[in-house]
């Protein structure tokens, strides 16, 4: 699934979430690793060559955190809004455009700690307080993998500071977050998993209490929304009606 198709699934809960009005509503939004020095090739957002800092980690973490921001419509208390992202700092990068900075909303800054693997591990043991009233929202976007079908065919998402020296210290499997989940009692909870090979993570996670959206099957990349041209060409030889 590319970017631009899950934008429509976002807004689907959005809507979901703003239906639920006796809920306190939570959500946890994680921006992995974006530079990936160390994450192989076939498992970066979008397969790119090379060493790739990816501004879209940043830009839709952003965007995200914005469209739960504001609580007057979405229910979300800024305070139930946590964000890790890199190494624990909001990201600003050369003729950023003022639209993606905190300063834009008149605050400091949005990122509360680091996409660390304890980090993101000890933010989902906070949540083990929720009741069962309690909502539930957590967006993920990561540079992914699988293991081989022989190790059971986990999806895993890699995180900052993963280090091929020590794999598990960097990286979340789907089996290790499910483990999370099913020690928070609220009832309703909703995943998105925007990484490449992430399928594993719906078929592992979902139950009748938990929604899962994952952005590729289990084996398949995920891509750039913008990575196929259409000329104008094309466009005006399409059927009409």
């Amino acid at each position: 699934m590319k970017t631009k198709n899950l934008i429509f699934v976002v807004l689907a809960l959005i809507g979901l979430n703003t239906a639920v009005i006796a809920q306190e509503k939570y959500a946890l939004l994680v921006g992995g690793d974006m530079q990936a020095t160390n994450v192989p090739t076939e498992h970066r957002w979008y397969g790119g060559p090379g060493v790739q800092t990816f501004d879209e980690f940043w830009n839709d973490t952003y965007l995200m955190w914005e469209l739960l921001y504001d609580a007057d419509f979405y229910g979300y208390s800024n305070d139930n809004i946590n964000v890790l992202f890199g190494g624990g700092a909001d990201y600003t990068f050369q003729n950023q455009n003022i639209r993606y900075k905190a300063i834009y909303h008149n605050l400091d800054h949005i990122t509360d700690d680091t996409a660390k693997k304890s980090d993101v591990m000890s933010a989902l043991d906070g949540y083990t307080t929720l009741t069962e009233n309690d909502y539930l929202f957590i967006w993920i976007m990561s540079n992914g993998g699988n293991t081989i079908p022989e190790e059971g065919g986990d999806s895993y998402i890699y995180l900052w500071g993963y280090d091929p020296g020590n794999p598990n210290a960097g990286r979340l499997y789907d089996y290790e977050l499910k483990a999370k989940l099913d020690l928070i009692p609220a009832q309703k909870k909703v995943v998105i998993v925007q990484a490449p090979n992430s399928g594993g993570f719906a078929e592992k996670i979902a139950d009748e209490n938990t929604i899962v959206f994952t952005s590729s099957h289990q084996d398949e990349p995920a891509k750039r929304a913008d990575d196929l041209n259409v000329s104008m060409e094309t466009v005006t030889a399409l059927p009409s009606g």
